[in-house]
This record gives C-alpha cells, structure tokens and sequence, in this order.
C-alpha cells in the first residue's frame, strides 16, 4: 500500500467467512483488530443477495453473517466500516465491480494506491487491477486452510 494519508483494506465477505470455519479463525480476527487499530480502515465486499428476506420475525441470513463478522472483529479490539454490497447483473457485471470499487474510493476519499483487495474472485481482483488497486487472490480453504492468515501477516509486516 501506499504510504502516508489513509488506507483501505477491502475483503471479499466471503473469504472471511470461510476462513472462520478454520481452526485459525481466532487469529484472522485479531489480525484484522490489529490492523485496524494501526490506522488501516478494513471493509467488507459480498454480492448483493438475490432476495432480501424481510426482518419481522425473519433473519436474514446476509444480515446475520455480516452481524457475526462485525461482532468477532469488535471482540478482537477492532472494527470493520462494514459491508459493501456489489450489484449483482448477468450483462453488466464488470461495470458493477468497477463501479462498486470506484465507489468505495470515492466515499473514503482515497487513490487507488491507498487500497488493498483480498478476494477469491478473479473477475474482481481484475477489476481493481484494472482501477490500479493492489490486489491478493485469497484461496478458498477447502481441504487446506486458507491463505487469509498469512496475506493479513504480510499485510501487518508491511505496515509496521
């Protein structure tokens, strides 16, 4: 990232989510206080669900992860802004991905240079590169574990 003035940590939802189910899950969550507590704002990203099911006496299941996310963060000593939900179209995807990112650099008031990128998807990590966004293809844990932890490290070396 670049240095001086803000910056921004943008994660895909549900990597976090997957690496939750992880016996390292704990240290994701203190990585990501730490960082935020060193200055670096962190956001989540998630495609819009298809139907938001109404609240009255429904829980939304977009809604609850997002609660429990922000929840595990707060408890590790941090605080995540919260999460960004991209529009979902079969034809305009790309734009909606490119858009959403410059978006989110727009209300944070941020260059390009000043952001980070963690996600599975390819055609978002694209879409950033494409904005000048540093990006970090995070894998999904699967049988392995995720490579979440160790991209957070990294991160946290670099802004030490």
């Amino acid at each position: 990232m670049s240095t001086g003035g803000q910056k921004l940590l943008i994660i895909s939802r549900d990597a976090l989510l997957d690496a939750e189910q992880h016996p390292k899950a704990d240290s994701v969550f203190r990585l990501l206080a730490y960082l935020n507590r060193s200055g670096i704002h962190v956001l989540l990203t998630a495609p819009e669900p298809d139907h938001w099911v109404p609240t009255r006496g429904n829980l939304d299941e977009a809604l609850d992860s997002q609660r429990r996310l922000l929840k595990k963060v707060h408890d590790a000593g941090g605080e995540l802004e919260g999460v960004y939900y991209v529009p979902r179209s079969l034809f305009t995807q790309d734009r909606n991905r490119e858009g959403a990112l410059r978006d989110i650099l727009e209300r944070y008031s941020l260059q390009p240079g000043h952001a980070r990128l963690l996600s599975s998807s390819i055609p978002f990590l694209k879409a950033a590169s494409r904005l000048g966004i540093e990006t970090h293809e995070i894998t999904p844990a699967g049988k392995e574990e995720s490579n979440l932890v160790t991209e957070l490290e990294t991160i946290r070396e670099d802004s030490l």
